[in-house]
């Protein structure tokens, strides 16, 4: 039987469930958290009680765990205890990417000041310690702009002077930044926003095995509304974009993991907007096995315990997935799917709020205020859609005043 794989962090079931399915189904888990949430019992041998956001707790528990039981490797699925993770791997001389890359990955203003040394291309962008000196730059750069914290998803999409300042605050807040921090403001780039779903076997050995093309929300907030996978995607064969994924990884010193670089592909070629070294999120690794049969979480648990990992496709088909938000601000006083006919195309539609619940309307939402989800599978990416389009027509929600009724967008 394999060795154990230390695991920090269940995250919530919505989108965790298929990754963490993924990586048990070949090896035991053993998971740090404080608790060990009922959903995830069933593909646990053992559970270690210490908040892995208390990094010396969980790197304790583990230390004592591994005293007396053979430990394979360290993984995480969520962003916030990769650092944690990596240390521990280190500790037990375990497979890792080194602690140093993946900290100047987790620190926008770290990561963009490497990618420049190396003339990679990025948005243009300037750090800001204050609102003022946000608006200054803003106007610099010239309107749209984004600002954005050195670590985090928060983002606010800026049109004119007069919304820097509550945007500023806005992404302080909701990022919980620390007062001595900055933040980025960046150009607000033209074109349709792709991710490469890339995997670092060696720094040698660096594949493209997936691309997610996205479609945000209206502004400011932006917020994902709809995700999608093709096998058949013309841009895994695009030689630029191949080679700034590969120069991004090289000059950020990642050796081994799975890697997400964020680019909007704009008239003058592919720019990185973001770099994350962790499992993509928002069910993408669902999408890419369910569009090509590669297995992002399996491969992650292969490279955290030196396994090789399977890489090649076994699937020639499109998956997309479409969030749905309130179109209004209010309180859910009903949610619910009407169309009670199977969908064939369909391979989940799940709520993900319930009635009590407050939530806010598209342009400010937060991805927390989801109202649902649906993937859709089918032969190309316009079936996809297509389908997504006709379900997201069944999904209605009832909220209480100001709004009394509203369709889900």
């Amino acid at each position: 039987m394999p060795k154990p794989l230390i695991l920090l962090g269940a995250g919530p079931r919505v989108y965790s469930d298929f990754t963490l399915a993924q990586i048990a189904a070949s090896r035991p888990v053993v998971l740090v958290d404080a608790f060990a949430p009922d959903w995830a019992h069933p593909y646990l041998t053992h559970h270690l009680a210490a908040d892995p956001a208390n990094s010396a707790a969980a790197i304790a528990a583990v230390r004592s765990y591994a005293a007396g039981h053979q430990v394979g490797g360290v993984l995480t699925y969520l962003p916030a205890h990769r650092l944690t993770a990596a240390r521990i791997a280190q500790q037990l001389r375990l497979p890792a990417a080194p602690v140093m890359a993946l900290a100047a990955c987790a620190d926008r203003l770290a990561a963009r000041r490497l990618l420049a040394q190396h003339a990679l291309p990025l948005a243009r962008w300037a750090e800001a310690c204050d609102a003022s000196a946000a608006a200054a730059h803003a106007d610099a750069l010239g309107y749209p702009v984004v600002i954005k914290p050195r670590d985090g998803a928060v983002t606010m999409h800026v049109r004119n002077r007069g919304e820097v300042p509550s945007a500023y605050d806005h992404v302080c807040r909701a990022a919980a930044c620390p007062a001595s921090d900055s933040l980025l403001v960046e150009e607000d780039l033209e074109g349709p926003e792709v991710c490469a779903e890339a995997v670092v076997v060696d720094s040698t050995d660096i594949r493209v095995l997936a691309i997610t093309r996205t479609t945000a929300g209206p502004p400011p907030a932006r917020q994902v509304q709809r995700r999608s996978v093709y096998a058949h995607d013309k841009l895994l064969h695009h030689p630029v974009l191949r080679q700034v994924v590969t120069r991004a990884i090289t000059a950020l010193g990642l050796t081994a993991g799975v890697v997400h670089i964020t680019m909007t592909c704009t008239s003058r070629g592919p720019r990185i907007t973001d770099v994350n070294t962790h499992l993509p999120d928002d069910l993408i690794p669902l999408l890419v096995q369910r569009a090509t049969g590669i297995d992002l979480p399996q491969i992650a648990a292969d490279l955290a315990t030196g396994r090789p990992p399977n890489l090649a496709p076994t699937r020639q088909r499109a998956a997309a997935v479409h969030f749905a938000y309130p179109s209004a601000t209010g309180r859910i006083e009903h949610l619910k799917v009407t169309s009670a006919t199977p969908q064939p195309l369909v391979d989940r539609f799940v709520l993900t709020q319930r009635p009590g619940q407050d939530v806010v309307s598209t342009p400010y939402a937060s991805s927390w205020g989801r109202l649902a989800h649906c993937v859709a599978v089918g032969p190309d990416a316009a079936t996809c859609h297509t389908t997504l389009d006709r379900m997201a027509r069944h999904l209605t929600v009832a909220l209480s005043t100001p709004v009394t009724n509203s369709r889900a967008a």
